[in-house]
């Protein structure tokens, strides 16, 4: 929901993030997902569906979560529904 990439650019190459960081001037994609709160993440599969979300700070190099991502690029689903929390 940044709508200023001079502000998530620096933040981006900081962090070293190879994923897409897309932003919305407009403010015209937030509404069609729900998104009410930043961050909130979304992890895409390799068809385009939705797998899983997250509203809020995650810890992504927990070891939690690095199995519940490396389950979803082994097996494309996650493990104990966790990709609805």
């Amino acid at each position: 929901m940044d709508r200023d990439a001079s502000l998530v650019l620096p933040y981006t190459k900081k962090h070293r993030l190879t994923f897409p960081n897309l932003l919305d001037p407009l403010g015209a994609v937030y509404p069609i997902f729900g998104v009410r709160y930043t961050p909130t993440n979304f992890l895409i599969n390799r068809k385009g569906e939705v797998v899983g979300r997250s509203l809020g700070y995650r810890d992504w190099n927990s070891p939690e979560r690095m199995n519940f991502l490396k389950a979803l690029v082994e097996n494309g689903a996650a493990p104990n529904g966790l990709a609805k929390k």
